[in-house]
């Protein structure tokens, strides 16, 4: 794990993880939003996690599907999981910071401000613990090391949102992660006519939209996000964060599937077809 927290050290990842350059709508500020969440170490930390929570289950409540498993927390097993987790947040952190510098380093500039804030991660506030997957913190008890309101992106096309708000009973301290998606990456595919060149064209108009696997991804595009307006006016309805100010955007580098052009994936599928 060590391993490959220094080798993704200072990269973003794939699928819909981003980096987003725009304006602030309040200040006129440029804004520069990068978006990943733990990379290999969070996954392999993951992996090895529902290893252990599987033997519990097995152990405590085999009745218990396996995707319920856990870890209780007051067993040397869960005070280490927990504080792996808080390594494996302030590695996310840096990794931001990281990316944000090298940028920074290389256009000369100095870094004026940060906002920082995760996403798809678990939290803790006393006995209870908040598995916040599709949301991100919007109560300061959950960020100990909060530096400003939060960042919500919506999809390429449109600004990236900066919120703040407190706990209701409806949010329960959390504000949403993003739009979501629509449909599934395959039936956004089979939903589209035309070439991948056309169709890229029609949505992202006037933007610079790039993605750093080199091939275009159309299942990033903004048709495959629920609609932005509609995200809106549910976090205003539902009290899920209240907006004050907006990144609008000059472009962002996308990642994209980077796998399918991958030379492992080709040699596999060489070898499928020899068989």
């Amino acid at each position: 794990m060590i391993q490959g927290a220094r080798a993704h050290l200072g990269t973003q990842g794939d699928g819909n993880h981003f980096l987003f350059v725009g304006k602030s709508k309040k200040t006129r500020n440029t804004m520069m939003v990068t978006h990943h969440g733990s990379r290999g170490p969070g996954a392999r930390l993951y992996t090895k996690g529902m290893k252990i929570a599987e033997r519990f289950r097995k152990d405590l409540s085999p009745e218990t599907l396996k995707e319920n498993a856990w870890i209780p927390f007051n067993t040397q097993e869960g005070q280490t999981y927990w504080n792996a987790l808080q390594t494996i947040r302030d590695w996310t952190k840096s990794n931001h910071e990281v990316i944000h510098d090298s940028v920074a380093k290389t256009l000369d500039i100095e870094v004026e401000n940060r906002l920082w804030n995760e996403h798809n991660f678990v939290f803790k506030d006393g006995d209870l613990f908040y598995h916040a997957k599709g949301s991100r913190p919007l109560d300061k008890k959950f960020m100990p090391d909060i530096t400003g309101p939060r960042l919500i992106p919506l999809n390429m096309s449109e600004p990236v949102l900066i919120v703040e708000g407190e706990t209701t009973v409806n949010n329960l301290g959390f504000a949403p992660h993003g739009a979501g998606r629509n449909i599934s990456r395959t039936q956004h595919r089979k939903s589209k006519t035309g070439t991948i060149g056309e169709i890229f064209k029609e949505e992202p108009q006037g933007l610079d939209i790039r993605f750093s696997s080199n091939e275009i991804d159309i299942t990033e595009l903004p048709s495959a996000y629920k609609n932005a307006e509609n995200v809106r006016n549910q976090m205003e309805e539902f009290g899920l964060g209240k907006v004050i100010d907006e990144v609008v955007p000059y472009g962002c580098i996308m990642a994209g599937d980077w796998q399918k052009n991958a030379p492992w994936r080709k040699k596999k599928r060489r070898k499928g077809k020899e068989a």
